[in-house]
């Protein structure tokens, strides 16, 4: 089926991108305001187990039970697992760091990604590439400067997570055959089935206003999720791929507003590295993309 890039669909398509990196912004700022009470393997779990439910009702209503199966199980099982690894270790650093300067960590994952893809997936990274994949890393050092707001420990799970984020990115590439619901579906089940084994020893008593902020990261999770898979089914990648950039922005708002944080001048110009780097890599990737077409 051809995707309609009619500039309205384009607009639509930005809109849903841009509303889905606002809504796992607040995710993360709704996670921080938990540290202390909650540990993340609670929140993980209830994050997918509250966004898990909109999917078995999906399943109940339309009898759609083909979305569940699949011919990869093993390549499913370790996205799974890396899923679920990286949104601990996402939560753990945006609790320990200020949102902003995690995010821009995060980042580092779309200069990981190429690297991998050339590893594993065997495809081709020309110099031009590896040139802004270096340059985009001295970004991600600048960034990981140790400090009173920046302990070794949080910089090093951000990364970790940044990590485990393009390692889940390599094995998405992998499962072309399989349909985004079926991806969605068991990292939800995974996401809720591994914490979920140590909730007995890890759980806390919820409060209500805990039981209210771990509702609010459901909902901007799932409707997060849901606003990005909307977005890319509307419109090109390359288009709004970079729109990723905008969750920085929201970020910053909310350190600002609710902890009354101003990230450092470093924040910023390691920032804009790395978001140089990525876009230039987008680029060649749309160069070599047409080279390979025509």
């Amino acid at each position: 089926m051809l995707i309609d890039h009619k500039p309205d669909q384009l607009i639509k398509a930005a809109l849903h991108v841009s509303a889905a990196f606002f809504l796992f912004t607040v995710m993360q700022a709704l996670n921080k305001l938990l540290a202390g009470q909650h540990n993340v393997v609670e929140i993980a779990f209830y994050r997918n187990a509250l966004t898990l439910i909109p999917c078995v009702i999906f399943l109940l209503f339309t009898k759609q039970y083909a979305l569940i199966k699949t011919t990869r199980p093993r390549a499913l099982f370790y996205r799974t697992a890396l899923g679920s690894v990286g949104l601990l270790l996402t939560f753990e650093a945006t609790q320990i760091l200020p949102i902003s300067n995690a995010n821009v960590l995060f980042f580092a994952a779309t200069l990981i990604v190429p690297a991998l893809a050339f590893f594993f997936l065997k495809e081709k990274v020309g110099i031009y590439r590896w040139s802004a994949i270096l340059i985009g890393m001295s970004g991600v050092f600048l960034v990981a400067q140790p400090s009173a707001y920046m302990p070794l420990y949080g910089v090093l799970i951000a990364l970790g997570a940044a990590v485990t984020h393009a390692l889940a990115q390599i094995l998405i590439r992998s499962l072309k055959t399989e349909s985004p619901f079926t991806i969605t579906f068991y990292f939800f089940l995974g996401g809720m089935i591994l914490p979920g084994l140590l909730m007995p020893w890890m759980a806390n008593p919820l409060s209500a206003y805990s039981a209210l902020v771990l509702l609010g990261i459901g909902i901007a999770g799932g409707f997060g999720q849901y606003f990005l898979t909307t977005g890319f089914q509307a419109g090109p990648a390359s288009v709004l791929a970079p729109l990723a950039y905008t969750g920085l922005i929201w970020a910053t708002l909310l350190d600002v507003m609710i902890w009354d944080f101003v990230p450092g001048w470093h924040i910023y110009a390691g920032g804009a590295i790395i978001i140089a780097a990525n876009l230039f890599i987008l680029y060649r990737e749309q160069v070599h993309a047409a080279k390979s077409s025509s």
